[in-house]
């Protein structure tokens, strides 16, 4: 049983980890990022949506990715995210970009009372990417509530690869692999009565950056699993990959995108 002060540990080590994050997050119009974000708006679109003049939730939104592309479309977006360092990047990208009809909202989506903050049925679309923010049957049903036509829900595939994180996981006793996500998100919304779509993409994340923030960062990943981070044998093998100073490391994924009409 976890107690009441492990509960807070882990929350705080949930956090420093995005913030953290966040820090060499992708940003919304990047190249590579637009791209993936339009190839995953053209299959929500086949499903139905239309996010023309819509009211669009973004839960977990992190820098924006997709939250800004929609603001192009939609009415309004309203991004939701526990990181103040996540929120701060998306708006140093939409003032430059005269975007003004996205309303970032700063707080856990758990702790966000929907009622008191006008969500419910506020939005034609409810939309969640890549974020833990959302699990439960509880957590869909919050998200429901707050939608009156579309969810969309994105998640891990079936495939997570990346060469450096699997040889430090393996010295850690550790498996790298997708976290559970949109399989297991499709097959609770079907045993509760649902009938999301499915869908699956294949992507590829590209990291390079000094050789002590890939430290930090790597043994982040290692502390959010529950492992205590060697930090002495995460460096011998980062110096495996670093050039000049430098790591550069690719992560190979797949994601699954979920579509459902709200009834």
């Amino acid at each position: 049983m976890q107690t009441h002060h492990g509960k807070h540990l882990q929350q705080d080590r949930f956090s420093a980890f995005w913030e953290r994050m966040a820090l060499h997050y992708p940003l919304p119009f990047e190249e590579k990022t637009l791209s993936d974000t339009l190839r995953v708006l053209s299959v929500v679109k086949r499903q139905g949506v239309d996010f023309s003049q819509a009211a669009v939730l973004d839960i977990g939104c992190g820098t924006g990715i997709y939250a800004l592309p929609l603001a192009q479309e939609a009415a309004r977006v309203t991004g939701v995210d526990d990181s103040a360092a996540m929120i701060q990047r998306m708006t140093d990208v939409m003032v430059p970009a005269g975007i003004q009809n996205v309303q970032p909202v700063k707080a856990a989506w758990k702790d966000l009372d929907i009622s008191a903050s006008g969500f419910e049925k506020a939005f034609d679309v409810a939309w969640i990417s890549m974020s833990p923010a959302v699990k439960t049957i509880h957590d869909f049903e919050k998200m429901e509530k707050c939608a009156r036509k579309w969810c969309v829900y994105i998640g891990w595939g079936r495939k997570r690869k990346n060469q450096l994180m699997e040889e430090v996981f393996r010295m850690h006793g550790l498996a790298y692999g997708p976290p559970p996500g949109a399989k297991a998100a499709y097959d609770l919304l079907v045993g509760s009565g649902r009938t999301p779509s499915l869908d699956y993409f294949e992507t590829s994340w590209d990291w390079t950056g000094p050789a002590e923030d890939a430290l930090e960062d790597v043994a982040c990943f290692i502390e959010m699993q529950g492992g205590t981070a060697n930090r002495e044998l995460i460096q011998k093998t980062l110096e495996r990959h670093e050039k000049d100073g430098r790591v550069s490391h690719t992560t190979h994924v797949e994601e699954g995108i979920m579509v459902w009409r709200i009834k």
